[in-house]
């Protein structure tokens, strides 16, 4: 019985220590029909990464504290959550902005705040060569 116990106790104690070490995950979904790159921040500001999509694609983004400069998250004046996810079109604009990403959440870009739009590309004209003037040619 005893043996049975402290194996539950084991387990219990393995699963709480696994849920509180690994970084948390949120999905980030390109619903737009724009290429997309997504930044992740905490709420305190703090960058932790970025992903771009393509349209209709969706990753999974894992924050990893251990490549950010948030060495002790467990600090009063850092807060990581909700994380801030900004969506930027290829050209550098803001496509929309969340500030409510929770560990888990499931995060499309035009559910959240913005224009919803990228600007197109300017396509460089080429100069469209004159056709040769018609001479008196005898």
């Amino acid at each position: 019985m005893k043996r049975a116990l402290l194996i539950c106790f084991l387990l219990l104690q393995s699963s709480l220590w696994s849920v509180t070490s690994f970084p948390g995950e949120i999905t980030l979904v390109n619903d737009s029909p724009y290429i997309l790159t997504a930044s992740v921040f905490t709420n305190s500001g703090a960058y932790l990464g970025q992903v771009t999509l393509l349209p209709s694609q969706q990753k999974n983004f894992v924050t990893n504290l251990g490549s950010s400069n948030l060495n002790r998250p467990g600090f009063p004046e850092v807060s990581i959550t909700p994380y801030r996810i900004i969506f930027q079109c290829a050209g550098g604009e803001v496509y929309s902005m969340c500030q409510d990403g929770a560990v888990g959440a499931y995060v499309r870009a035009s559910s959240c705040q913005g224009q919803l739009q990228c600007s197109p590309k300017q396509r460089k004209n080429p100069e469209v060569p004159h056709p040769p003037s018609k001479g008196n040619s005898k």
